[in-house]
């Protein structure tokens, strides 16, 4: 065991030198024109089971209002006809809608102050998008004359994706904005609705995206009104084509359930979508538990141990490494991929063993060639000292 862990102590050495001086520094530089570092950061085992193997729930709490890609005034228009009718005869829990409504010279006062009206009645709720500035996060909000004490409204940016086109797992219920705590659209959309929000912390949430919805409503079809009685509508960009896909590049997102793993193109979820999804986890307690210390400990410890079983397994033959090799490449990382996914599927808990399975696939090659390169300056270092050795016994005769 003593000689096992000092091998394991020069592998460490060589590992984080190599990794330090060589490749640190080398990935840092071209990480930027580096697609294939991007696209495995932002790759989890869970993936596979969201993209491909989760049975998806009807959430017929909620129902999507189609703006489709239009001008703004005719936009603006159609919502305000919409809000009137579907409050004075349906009146649905919540409508909530997902659009900003931007200065712009060419649309009339009096479209946006019918608009305005109808903004603010009591179970409407605004979206807004959070920007960045000097480190901090500033409001970029509705350009409307509102009366903002009145008007619900969250800010719509989940804030916790990898980078401006990473994956959304994740959302960030709360934050503070110049010392004032705002609350995330899908919170908002939650509260207005009857649900309780108050138990959901600061921390980031993992989002299951467990749930799809009813047949898309347009705008105006009016004939489909009734179906938001007591519900929650959500107004904003859903059109999608005959792939499924969404139609339009506006608040587009890539999602675990996008079934394209690597090379995530094109996005497969509208903001929306996401909202809705985060809203239905919200109204049913069915986030996804993450807990990323526990997470990181497991990764570390498992790749440790996996390191010494090669280590140990090098040192008793060349045929019984051979062999745990490719066990450990094929059937230790299925398991690591099988275990990732019953987690999800049977305990909603998230347990992110993605860099053990890659330590374990890749670790079978590296301890080779590490080992040659331990006795490599091992042997090196031992010419030298018997060069020394030598030259002193000359001195000494001499």
């Amino acid at each position: 065991m003593i000689k096992l862990l000092k091998k394991f102590t020069k592998h460490l050495v060589i590992i984080f030198t190599i990794g330090f001086f060589v490749f640190w520094p080398i990935l840092h530089y071209f990480h930027v024109l580096n697609p294939l570092e991007k696209e495995l950061a932002d790759f989890k085992f869970s993936d596979i089971y969201f993209g491909h193997f989760q049975d998806q729930k009807l959430d017929s709490e909620i129902y999507f209002v189609d703006l489709a890609y239009k001008d703004k005034t005719t936009s603006r228009t159609e919502i305000t006809n919409f809000l009137s009718f579907v409050n004075s005869t349906y009146t649905p829990k919540v409508i909530a809608i997902d659009a900003k409504f931007t200065y712009d010279s060419k649309i009339s006062d009096s479209i946006n102050k019918n608009l305005s009206v109808e903004l603010e009645k009591e179970n409407i709720v605004l979206s807004y998008n959070l920007v960045s500035s000097d480190n901090e996060w500033l409001k970029d909000g509705t350009e409307l004359p509102l009366d903002y004490n009145i008007v619900h409204e969250g800010f719509s940016n989940n804030l916790v994706a990898l980078e401006e086109y990473g994956v959304e797992r994740f959302f960030q219920p709360r934050i503070e904005v110049q010392g004032v705590t705002e609350e995330h659209f899908s919170l908002k959309i939650a509260e207005i609705y009857g649900k309780d929000n108050s138990v959901i912390d600061k921390n980031k949430l993992m989002i299951n995206f467990a749930y799809k919805y009813p047949d898309v409503i347009d705008i105006n079809d009016k004939s489909s009104y009734h179906l938001l009685k007591d519900k929650i509508v959500i107004i904003g960009l859903f059109t999608k084509g005959k792939d499924g896909r969404p139609m339009y590049n506006e608040d587009i997102h890539y999602t675990p359930s996008n079934p394209h793993y690597f090379g995530k193109s094109p996005p497969n979820m509208y903001g929306a979508e996401i909202n809705a999804n985060i809203v239905s986890n919200i109204i049913h307690n069915n986030f996804i538990s993450y807990y990323p210390r526990f997470s990181s400990f497991l990764n570390i410890f498992l790749s440790i141990v996996v390191y010494l079983l090669l280590l140990y397994f090098m040192g008793k033959s060349h045929r019984i490494f051979i062999a745990v090799s490719i066990l450990m490449q094929f059937a230790l990382v299925s398991f690591f991929i099988i275990f990732s996914l019953f987690m999800v599927a049977k305990f909603n808990v998230y347990l992110d063993l993605t860099l053990l399975g890659v330590i374990t696939f890749f670790g079978v090659e590296f301890v080779t060639v590490i080992e040659e390169m331990i006795e490599f300056i091992e042997s090196k270092i031992e010419d030298i000292k018997k060069e020394r050795k030598l030259k002193k016994n000359e001195n000494e005769k001499a």
